[in-house]
């Protein structure tokens, strides 16, 4: 094969010098244009979709918190669930492929959407069904949107994604936060030619990519190398495995997301619903965007790391939980900190939720259309029934609790708040050890072959037979590694990085999936083998080994 081509397959596919198995493999290396052409649809996409809702379509000057309309919220939230049960569903059978989710018509729905509004056609309409008919519209288009733009990002490096979704969500709020300062019938008009250039750039990524994963393959095939693209989860029996190893993986940061946002709808529909405003609520959207994009944006390019879902929550949850135990007794001001507090952390969560789904795609190599999907449908699913349970609380009789029936409805939100973020708590504590046990699992291990470098088969003894069934080797290395971490006195990191060593993988592709330098995992390696007394990789394995026989 020519040199231009080899190279040019190394560079799609990943380094010539790491086993084909690595998650690496499947990644596609973008030219710096087309970069800039994703940061900029992406937060296009977001902003105008941002703007989009809060607004509900300028029905709303100034949302109160985070729902710009109760009866609106649930509309969309239950469109979102529905379209996104569709997605998964045609995506399970083989009905929407690699790069297939239509553009085009979504944007054309939201377009349409908004010229309706600006030619005052919906208020034409009865009052619920001018809500019924945008609602349905901006869920329908915001699934199919967000699941393009996430495929998109899932086909690239962890380095690469969690970049691209940094600085498109600073584009997003300087997006939003432009459009929520014009009048209602200008803001439709620019939202609508942002929408238009959003699908310019979406459509040229999408034949970009479509070009690049043929291009590469096609090397592939030609220099012999195995190659896939994400989404392509390779046989039918392999696909359960895989997919159920990925919304393993996802597990807490799932739990976290649907959980913030249920505790957001359920005190929002509650405080509408009794009436309870105060001072400056609907700046609290706007504040709390800001907040959650700045600290996802400044930890990412200040500390060069993503943080844990399962850390972040964990920190975030005695902070909401304290604040809540004073909401009912002190003065508006406090009431602005705390939605404030609780938007950012939910935009927080938000954001590192969208990495990890597109991490995790890229690292399993299944389909994001079901990874997202799931997780926006589930959390539209719990938000939906903290909206109707926040309403229904918040319009009890005012009678039922004597005079000081306002602190008592508060009490009974804030002991349901609370009971929801200590179970999910506790969720997310169970779940890290099992996220940390599968994120390093051998793909082409679940398909019956073996180990890339050996050395799984070496420690783990056993090996995937003939018929691609994935017998106990993954437990019985995971469990080995769990012993022999505690027993030499390893940290929580350096042991999940024991794991990848077991499974022979690089240095280089452990600090891409763990978003670290390869300096730091050096760092880490070599602490291993000090607290371990070993000084190569096979003294590491032959312990391991010897820790089996225990």
């Amino acid at each position: 094969m020519r040199k231009r081509d080899a190279g040019r397959a190394r560079d799609a596919m990943g380094r010539d010098d790491e086993p084909a198995t690595d998650s690496s493999a499947s990644a596609v290396v973008c030219p710096p244009a087309l970069v800039v052409v994703i940061i900029v649809g992406f937060g296009l996409f977001r902003g105008v979709n941002s703007n989009s809702y809060l607004s509900a379509f300028a029905s709303v000057e100034s949302p109160f918190l985070f729902v710009p309309d109760l009866f609106f919220n649930v509309v969309v939230a239950l469109t979102v669930a529905l379209c996104s049960a569709v997605v998964i569903v045609l995506t399970l059978r083989g009905r929407l492929k690699v790069l297939s989710m239509p553009l085009l018509p979504p944007v054309a729905l939201l377009i349409v959407a908004k010229v309706l509004t600006l030619f005052g056609v919906f208020s034409e309409l009865p009052s619920d069904l001018a809500l019924i008919v945008p609602g349905v519209c901006f869920g329908m288009s915001s699934v199919m949107l967000s699941l393009a733009w996430i495929e998109v990002m899932a086909m690239q490096r962890p380095l690469v994604i969690v970049t691209q979704i940094a600085l498109g969500m600073l584009l997003s709020m300087v997006t939003s936060t432009a459009l929520s300062a014009l009048e209602s019938s200008t803001q439709l008009v620019v939202s609508s030619v942002l929408l238009v250039i959003m699908a310019l750039c979406a459509v040229y990524v999408r034949r970009a990519f479509k070009k690049m994963v043929a291009d590469a393959l096609a090397d592939a095939e030609e220099a012999g190398v195995a190659g896939c693209v994400p989404g392509d989860a390779g046989t039918l029996s392999a696909k359960p495995r895989r997919y159920r190893d990925a919304f393993l993986m996802l597990g807490d940061a799932l739990i976290a997301y649907c959980v913030l946002e249920a505790v957001i709808g359920l005190l929002n529909s509650f405080m509408l619903a009794g009436s309870i405003t105060f001072a400056g609520s609907g700046t609290v959207s706007v504040a709390g965007m800001l907040i959650g994009i700045v600290a996802f944006s400044a930890i990412v390019f200040a500390f060069q790391r993503v943080p844990q879902v399962s850390t972040a929550f964990r920190v975030l949850m005695p902070i909401i939980a304290s604040l809540l135990v004073f909401l009912p007794f002190l003065d508006e001001r406090f009431n602005l900190f705390f939605s404030t507090v609780l938007l950012g952390s939910y935009y927080f969560i938000a954001l590192l939720i969208t990495y990890v789904v597109a991490e995790v795609a890229h690292e399993r190599r299944v389909s994001s259309y079901v990874l997202m999907g799931a997780a926006m449908g589930l959390s539209r699913i719990l938000l939906a029934a903290a909206l109707v349970g926040g309403y229904f609380i918040g319009s009890l009789p005012v009678d039922l609790f004597g005079e000081g029936q306002d602190i008592m409805r508060y009490l009974i939100i804030i002991v349901a708040v609370i009971y929801a973020l200590s179970v999910a708590t506790v969720l997310v504590s169970r779940d890290r050890r099992r996220k940390r046990r599968l994120r390093g699992l051998d793909d082409e291990l679940a398909e019956g072959g073996e180990d890339a470098a050996g050395v799984g088969a070496g420690a783990g003894g056993v090996r995937a037979d003939a018929a691609g069934e994935r017998p106990s080797l993954d437990e019985a290395l995971d469990e080995r590694c769990s012993r022999l971490a505690e027993r030499g006195g390893l940290t929580e990191r350096e042991g999940e990085i024991l794991g990848f060593l077991a499974r022979g993988r690089t240095k280089a592709h452990i600090a891409g999936v763990l978003f670290v330098s390869e300096n730091t995992v050096r760092s880490h390696v070599r602490n291993i083998y000090a607290k371990l007394d070993v000084h190569t990789r096979q003294e590491l394995i032959d312990l391991l080994e010897q820790e089996g026989s225990r």
